[in-house]
């Protein structure tokens, strides 16, 4: 029994790999650092991630909601799963993308593909790098 506990708290750590046919990889997310400017860092991302800007991208991931409603047309989507500990993020803000969908899906802890136009935030208040506008969940 302890090495099964182990084995899945070694799998739920681990990056989720699986992609949809034609989905962006989370490896090319992760092609971005942050360079300092002036007095504050912003990410710098690769050529490979800038020619995605304005694109409509497919992606899979999972579901973080952002309120507690059974409905979600603004969520975040992760690289990772959620751990048992809902207020720890599971990565880095290369691994995580703001969501917003104009048609609400039902929260689900089972991967999700997500498709819709891509947007680069250099500047986000919240420090994320990367959002999904005009989003639909396959």
């Amino acid at each position: 029994m302890l090495r099964l506990l182990l084995l899945l708290a070694f799998l739920c750590a681990l990056p989720f790999t699986g992609t949809a046919q034609n989905a962006v990889s989370w490896d090319t997310f992760a092609r971005v650092k942050l360079v300092k400017q002036e007095s504050r860092f912003v990410p710098q991302f690769e050529d490979a991630v800038m020619r995605l800007n304005g694109q409509r991208v497919k992606v899979q991931g999972f579901m973080l909601p952002l309120d507690q409603e059974p409905q979600q047309a603004h969520f975040i989507l992760s690289a990772n799963p959620t751990a048992n500990c809902f207020f720890c993020m599971p990565g880095g803000p290369e691994s995580l993308i703001e969501v917003k969908s104009g048609k609400s899906v039902a929260f689900s802890y089972d991967p999700i593909t997500v498709t819709g136009k891509l947007e680069l935030l250099r500047e986000d208040p919240m420090g994320m790098y990367y959002r999904i506008v005009d989003a639909r969940v396959d």
